[in-house]
């Protein structure tokens, strides 16, 4: 951190503004997510729509919190008088978070190979799925990587 100097009213108010935003920020963000425990509640009767764009909802939400955030750490009025062990905490908090997000999409994948795989060997493919299959005229090529706005990688 830089080293301190005597602070001005003018600067003491804008601080004073800025800690509000935050509290509003905060408090915003604590509402979102009561609304999404209580939602919760709401999907354990959904039919596999409403489960369809729940998920893709939660993805938005994820994506959404993910700029803001990004956005905050590249900010360097922001980031420049954050204490190292504030900074080491965040660090280990997003990890842990980058983990289990990690975690959900091995498991997901995982389950719904699996189900791929059981319709495979009952040779009961669902009509959707084996008409995706029957419209392509080759086989898909192996590629690395997914491709922006198309058939993910694993399709």
């Amino acid at each position: 951190m830089s080293r301190e100097t005597p602070t001005t009213e003018a600067v003491l108010e804008y601080l004073e503004s800025m800690m509000e935003r935050l509290e509003q920020w905060v408090k915003e963000q604590e509402r979102q997510v009561k609304e999404l425990e209580s939602h919760g509640e709401h999907m354990k009767v959904a039919d596999r729509l409403e489960l369809l764009y729940s998920a893709q909802a939660m993805l938005g939400y994820i994506a959404r919190v993910l700029k803001d955030f990004e956005s905050w750490l590249n900010n360097p009025v922001v980031t420049s008088v954050m204490p190292e062990e504030m900074l080491r905490r965040l660090e280990s908090m997003l990890r842990e978070v980058a983990i289990k997000f990690i975690q959900v999409d091995i498991a997901h994948t995982s389950e719904y190979k699996e189900l791929l795989s059981k319709f495979a060997r009952e040779g009961k493919v669902p009509s959707v799925l084996m008409l995706y299959i029957q419209q392509r005229p080759q086989a898909p090529a192996r590629r690395r990587g997914g491709e922006e706005g198309g058939t993910p990688r694993f399709f």
